[in-house]
């Protein structure tokens, strides 16, 4: 039987699709903080509808009581878990209900959502998300 060079190739390149095509689809999936407005933010009060501690990204559902434009609910996106984990948050350190004061930087397309950029807690604890170029969000009223 003559040598064939090449075989080994063959055998890897079933398994090396099967592992491209599982990650595309989360790749595909995944945005930048593009999509915020990083020359503005929003002071937001209001009461926690839902706390998402999940991958690849954190979530609240905020009912807001005197939002911008009339709006009443905010959707806040944070980083992910394990990032939060390093910067010290638990997951239960948000709990639905609890009254809250958020900054966040807006959508760019105006839909009531945002980057969360900081929290404060009922407990008078501000808790920051450690976000990409946090410095390039300017704080305004």
């Amino acid at each position: 039987m003559p040598h064939r060079p090449f075989a080994p190739r063959k055998t890897l390149a079933v398994p090396s699709t099967v592992l491209l095509l599982c990650v595309l689809p989360a790749a595909w999936a995944h945005h930048s903080f593009a999509i915020f407005d990083h020359n503005r933010t929003y002071t937001l009060q209001g009461t926690v509808a839902e706390w998402s501690w999940t991958n690849p990204h954190g979530y609240i559902e905020l009912d807001v009581t005197d939002g911008p434009d009339g709006l009443p609910h905010f959707t806040l996106e944070l980083t992910s878990v394990n990032m939060l984990r390093r910067a010290g948050w638990r997951s239960s350190d948000i709990k639905a209900g609890d009254a809250v004061t958020v900054i966040t930087a807006p959508l760019i397309n105006g839909d009531p959502g945002g980057l969360l950029l900081e929290i404060q807690l009922p407990d008078g604890r501000t808790l920051t998300p450690p976000v990409p170029a946090i410095d390039t969000f300017r704080r305004t009223p």
